[in-house]
This record gives C-alpha cells, sequence and structure tokens, in this order.
C-alpha cells in the first residue's frame, strides 16, 4: 500500500494529480477552520469542484491566482468559473515540497471571466471532453 491509500485525504494534494494538469469548474469557495502543521487552528478558503470530492485549502498565492483568473477578489463571485490545477514544487520551511497550483485554464477551454453554466441535458462534443478529463484525475 501507499501512503496515500494509508492516509487517505479530503484535500487535494499534488500527488493526486499524478503529473497532469487538470481544468476545474469552482463549485464553493468556503471559509473552514483547518489545523496547521504546529497544530494550531487557522481560517482558509477552501475550494470545492463540479464533480470531484477532494477540496483545496488555498495559500495566499493560490488565492491571489484564483483573483487574477476571475477578475474579483470576492469569493462569493468564484463558483462557476474554470481553473487549471497543476504540480509545482515550492520551499517551505528548509526543503523544498510538492504543492498545488492554480493558472488559468488552456487555450482551448471558455474565455477568462466567464462563469461556466450549470450543465444542460444536451451536451456538446466540447462539454462531453472536459467530463472526461475530469474523470481522468481520481480526487
Amino acid at each position: 500500500m501507499k501512503r496515500d491509500d494509508v492516509f487517505p485525504s479530503k484535500y487535494l494534494k499534488a500527488s493526486d494529480l499524478n503529473g497532469k494538469s487538470v481544468s476545474v469548474v469552482i463549485e464553493r469557495a468556503s471559509f473552514e477552520k483547518l489545523k496547521a502543521s504546529d497544530g494550531k487552528e487557522q481560517e482558509k478558503i477552501v475550494l470545492g469542484f463540479r464533480n470531484h470530492k477532494k477540496t483545496l485549502p488555498l495559500n495566499r498565492t493560490n488565492y491571489d491566482s484564483v483573483t487574477d483568473i476571475v477578475g474579483d477578489d470576492d469569493t462569493e463571485s468564484w463558483p462557476g468559473h474554470r481553473i487549471e490545477l497543476f504540480a509545482d514544487k515550492t520551499p517551505m520551511e528548509s526543503k523544498i515540497v510538492d504543492c498545488v497550483r492554480i493558472r488559468p485554464p488552456a487555450q482551448h477551454d471558455l474565455p477568462k471571466n466567464k462563469p461556466v453554466k450549470s450543465p444542460a441535458p444536451v451536451q456538446t462534443s466540447a462539454e462531453a471532453r472536459d467530463e472526461e478529463t475530469d474523470d481522468e484525475i481520481p480526487f
């Protein structure tokens, strides 16, 4: 068994992306109390995504990335917007660690600053492709 199998997490980790970037639609941005590595509680914005169970707590860098993509720092306006998640590395304390970062979706995805509407009963081939892409990442 692997570590992630023994200690499953409800939060998205870089290893969940399997080295691929994934385009997701923000379903919610909620304010939640989380335990920091030092055991203290802190409040963070946590993103939930359409068709995915795992959520992503935001650090300042990722919060700023979403703000830049959406064009608004009010988290209430974020649901419905598409972003792209990818694995990266970052310094933490005295180590370089894996992390999840956020960037604008690829050019073939939906235009910037346009929220994604709820799925219609009839899907276009692009929507079907996006759903297939979402299903490849098991988070």
